[in-house]
């Protein structure tokens, strides 16, 4: 009985580290988990940067806005030319995700 509890929790442990999607996903950790990677865009990134993020809390309560529109309003950025995204996963528990804006 005990082996099937352990069984559930990692199961569902990996189920939630992967509810974030987005193109380009790089390996998750099922504990703990702190990427970023590349949504779009060339090599060009600019000389300002914006952030915008959201998290969740045991994925039954969420909040934030990490819209692309978000972070290119937080560093007052016109023209974009790159986007990369940051996901933090902590046991699903805690969830991050932040997109980051390049451009001028």
């Amino acid at each position: 009985m005990r082996m099937l509890r352990v069984v559930v929790v990692l199961m569902v442990t990996v189920a939630v580290a992967g509810c974030a999607m987005a193109p380009v996903i790089p390996p998750r950790g099922a504990f703990y988990n702190d990427q970023k990677a590349p949504m779009f865009g060339g090599r060009e990134t600019g000389t300002k940067q914006g952030q915008a993020s959201a998290a969740a809390v045991l994925g039954m309560v969420g909040w934030g806005d990490c819209s692309i529109d978000a972070a290119a309003r937080a560093g007052a950025i016109g023209q974009i030319k790159h986007v990369d995204y940051r996901f933090v996963n902590i046991l699903g528990i805690y969830q991050e995700f932040t997109t980051i804006v390049n451009g001028e």
